[in-house]
């Protein structure tokens, strides 16, 4: 860590610890929190965490996962066109769907297993708690980084009939409409029922609507409903049942991608040459106006083969043409928790779980005006889970918390992925490609002369009996010579191909935990656990090729479309079938001293893991043998990935200050990570490995002071220091492929295999298979990120109240890239919010701005595939504006 940012946070620290400690009459309220599965003071636990209420995440417009970001030092959460990815303290997965988490979300005590979980809205919350370190005793697998914990809002017992309406109207036609309904007919029984509909227009333009009939003019357009109905029953004085039950449908058209670089590098494959060629006739400004700065989809948004896939699953039969990229999401969530207070002091408590989603996603993954790639994704899944846990008094020397977990859940994906061999343009491409007049252009990857098919095509194949020619090209109309078929879809000219694909696995989990606290002293404590997990993993993995000719959703088994697929994009079709288990054993530890009623002081260590797992992805590569053979139901290197782990030591300080006007938290931590599970995006498809270490330390401070009874000040900041400590497996950049192109035909036994760090990998019978650079000792996350707000209250004359909120959230640069592509970094970059408003006994109204000075800022960005040297950002939303009327009854 830079040791500028130690000597700054450290001063800081210190002067606010010697503030003089005269008399306040303004006092903080205090925070309960269910970090360590107890109700206790926030100022207790000795965690460096942060804690958000329902009330503060409406004043402050947090209504996703994602907009936790500004509010907690050292968290990003950012969605890609595939995944959501929580980073935590520099750690975080990469876009694919089998990963699990680094950050563990719970909601109501149920483990949400996969990232698509958490696009869900956050509402009608009692509080968000995020933990950051390795939380694996209490929590579980998948909390090597972190856990959120959300405790969704419960009835209000006795309360009768009541509830409440909340209006909020905002920039990009965005609308949303938040009630809730709560009835208590008894002291020991209440309802609620909440329910959210929101809605807008999009925040980014698509200039290439207006070029293109129907295409949508902004994008992303969002429509999403959420409803969730809770039960509280407290049957007696030392039980209370809680049951909640909620579903939600989230619309998404259209995707916040954007080519942010638009120029071809010195030396790109043949399928990359036709993809720029093709954009500069069809539109000649595009490359000039990306290189202006202009921020715009400028895309046609389809995506190749989603009806096709949709229909050979019984869906959408009704539909004759392709929907326009985006997300259509239903998910269900059920959680049940049952607590019970003994005679003894002990209780028991249970939660159990039942989670689903169903999802249709398209993407337009060539990001250009162009039909050249799709992608369609169909997916499943179902988790159910239990645990039992039992806990101790705490007015005793020992006390301790054990428990039992178990869970089952199953993953379903089916997918096509498709190129359009004529970007959409047939008689133009004929022209780039030579076809058309051959003094206009030369042949490509994509289309083909008949002497190519002739000679060095079937020549290579060993395909020279006219006879056999068209069983070997499976031409559908089953002619047998080369020039009867010349502009037969799918043969001479390549039109649309590529693979379906199913990807299904099942997880079994079981575990046990302990965690006991034994009191040294009156002022000394020492808490330790332990936990074991067993898991077991299956997972099928099916990918055919396919053709337009035959279907895009049906397997074509051809030898020709084969030699084409392997040739073009290095994908093979295969049926892979694969088991694995692992156990874990991580244990935790740490010592606390209250060296008075208002400081205390810990120090700690902790473990964690992560799961392994198989690939998810379609263009996994079966084991392909020295001569050649390849072997469909043996996976290649990748499809498997082994357990990451991690060790963590914390150190921490928690002070009441300014007789209880300010909390002062602090913490100080050291991590190391091992076999990381990182992916990196390659030509069309990720290529996933443990093949990294990283070391990570830095410091994290929050402090709130109630400086009047008016006038609420807050600051969270944190310090990074996170790098790779081992990383030679990385992808290379575009700019490294170029240059290792530039150097021609490889074998192992060229005088050089390497270029600008990108080092070409070799077979072991000397052949090329793919490359790699060394990244030990690239940065990690950000060197600082945090958040000022300040918040002020001022009741009126006439019994009303103003109130009024600042929000200043800021972060240093980062990559966006698994390869830390320099091309592919965002800027360090504040954010403003501001909301003011007026509050009476039963209503009020705000007026609010997020991002009011319109930074433009991206949270992810990777390279437009079949296109070196282009690359596309996923760009954030700009200032918003609008006004919220709300009334309670």
């Amino acid at each position: 860590m830079k040791t500028r940012s130690f000597l700054k946070l450290s001063s800081m620290t210190l002067a606010i610890a010697t503030i003089s400690t005269g008399a306040y009459s303004a006092q903080l309220e205090e925070i309960i929190v269910t970090a360590q599965k107890r109700a206790e003071s926030l100022q207790d636990v000795p965690i460096s965490m942060t804690a958000i209420t329902g009330e503060r995440m409406k004043d402050a417009g947090i209504t996703s996962f994602a907009d936790l970001n500004g509010f907690v030092p050292n968290l990003a959460i950012s969605e890609n066109a595939v995944n959501t990815i929580i980073t935590m303290r520099g750690i975080s997965v990469g876009a694919n769907q089998s990963f699990e988490q680094s950050v563990g979300v719970y909601v109501d005590g149920v483990h949400y297993g996969k990232s698509r979980q958490i696009r869900t809205g956050l509402f009608d919350l009692q509080q968000v708690e995020v933990l950051r370190g390795p939380q694996g005793i209490l929590f579980g697998k998948n909390t090597l980084a972190g856990a959120i914990n959300v405790t969704t809002a419960e009835p209000e017992m006795g309360e009768g009939m009541s509830g409440k309406v909340a209006a909020t109207v905002e920039s990009d036609d965005g609308e949303l409409l938040e009630a809730h309904l709560n009835y208590s007919p008894s002291d020991n029984l209440g309802f609620r029922f909440a329910v959210r509909d929101r809605s807008d227009d999009g925040y980014m333009d698509n200039g290439f609507a207006t070029a293109a009939n129907g295409a949508p003019t902004a994008m992303p357009t969002t429509d999403e409903t959420i409803w969730r109905f809770t039960t509280m029953w407290e049957p007696n004085d030392s039980t209370a049942i809680k049951l909640t039950h909620g579903e939600s449908d989230f619309v998404r058209v259209g995707g916040p991608g954007a080519v942010t670089t638009f120029a071809p590098e010195t030396n790109i494959p043949a399928s990359n040459s036709v993809m720029f060629a093709m954009m500069g006739a069809s539109f000649p400004d595009y490359a000039a106006n990306v290189a202006a700065g202009d921020i715009d989809a400028f895309r046609d948004g389809r995506s190749i083969g989603g009806l096709a896939l949709a229909q050979s699953l019984g869906r959408d039969l009704d539909r004759t043409e392709e929907k326009f990229e985006g997300t259509d999401t239903q998910t269900s969530d059920t959680a049940l928790r049952i607590d019970i207070e003994m005679k003894n002091g002990y209780s028991f408590h249970s939660v159990t779980g039942r989670n689903t989603y169903d999802y249709e996603d398209g993407m337009d993954a060539d990001w250009l005006p162009v039909t050249f790639v799709g992608r369609s994704d169909i997916s499943e899944y179902k988790q159910t889970s239990q645990e039992f846990r039992i806990a101790s008094p705490t007015d005793q020397t020992f006390s301790f918390v054990a428990g039992a977990y178990w869970s089952k859940a199953e993953q379903d994906i089916d997918r096509t992925v498709i190129v359009d061999g004529t970007l959409g343009n047939p008689d133009l491409m004929k022209v780039i490609t030579g076809l058309g007049d051959p003094a206009n252009g030369t042949a490509s990857f994509l289309a083909f002369s008949k002497a190519q098919i002739a000679g060095a095509i079937l020549g290579a194949q060993g395909v020279t009996d006219p006879a056999a020619i068209g069983a070997w090209m499976g031409t559908p109309t089953g002619i047998g010579t080369v020039n009867a078929f010349w502009g037969v879809d799918g043969m001479a000219m390549w039109n649309q191909a590529g693979r379906v694909s199913n990807y299904a696995s099942t997880t079994d989990t079981v575990a046990a935990f302990f965690q006991g606290t034994y009191e040294l002293s009156d002022t000394l404590t020492l808490t330790a656990g332990v936990r074991y997990t067993e898991e077991d993993k299956e997972a099928s993995a099916k990918a055919d090729l396919t053709a337009s000719y035959t279907g895009l959703a049906t397997p074509n088994e051809t030898p020709f479309l084969a030699a084409l697929q392997s040739a073009s994009f290095g994908v093979w079709a295969h049926d892979f079938n694969e088991k694995r288990s692992t156990n874990q054993v991580i244990p935790a530890a740490n010592l606390q001293w209250e060296q008075s009623d208002t400081s205390k002081y810990y120090i700690s260590y902790s473990e964690g893991f992560k799961s392994g797992g198989f690939n998810s992805v379609d263009d996994q590569n079966p084991n392909i043998l020295a001569d050649g053979t390849v072997q469909r139901t043996v996976p290649g290197i990748g499809f498997e990935y082994d357990d990451e782990s991690a060790r963590s030591f914390e150190i921490g300080g928690k002070h009441v200050l300014l007789d209880g006007a300010m909390n002062l938290n602090w913490a100080y931590f050291n991590s190391e990570y091992e076999d990381q599970q990182v992916s990196t995006f390659v030509g069309l498809g990720f290529v996933v490995a443990n093949a990294a270490s990283s070391e990570i330390q830095g410091i994290e401070m929050d402090m709130t002071w109630q400086a009047t009874d008016e006038l609420r000040l807050g600051l969270a900041m944190a310090f990074l220091d996170g790098e790779y400590g081992s990383f030679d497996a990385a992808g290379c950049t575009a700019s490294q492929a170029s240059a290792l192109l530039g150097l021609g035909d490889l074998t192992s036994s060229s005088p050089v295999t390497s270029a600008m760090g990108c080092q070409q990998q070799f077979l072991g019978d000397g052949n090329p298979s793919g490359s790699a650079q060394d990244i030990s000792g690239g940065q990690l996350g950000s060197d600082y990120s945090g958040s000022i707000t300040a918040d002020y209250i001022k009741p009126l004359s006439n019994g009303l109240i103003w109130f009024a909120g600042l929000d200043v959230n800021f972060t240093d640069m980062y990559y966006m890239t698994g390869d830390l592509d320099p091309i592919d970094i965002q800027s360090g970059f504040e954010k403003v919010n501001i909301r003011a408003g007026i509050r009476g006994e039963n209503w009020d109204m705000m007026l609010f701005g997020r991002n009011i000075t319109d930074e433009i800022t991206a949270t992810g960005a990777a390279d437009v595939p079949l296109a070196g040297g282009a690359h596309f950002s996923y760009m954030a939303r700009g200032a918003v504006w609008g006004a919220r009327l709300s009334y309670s009854f």
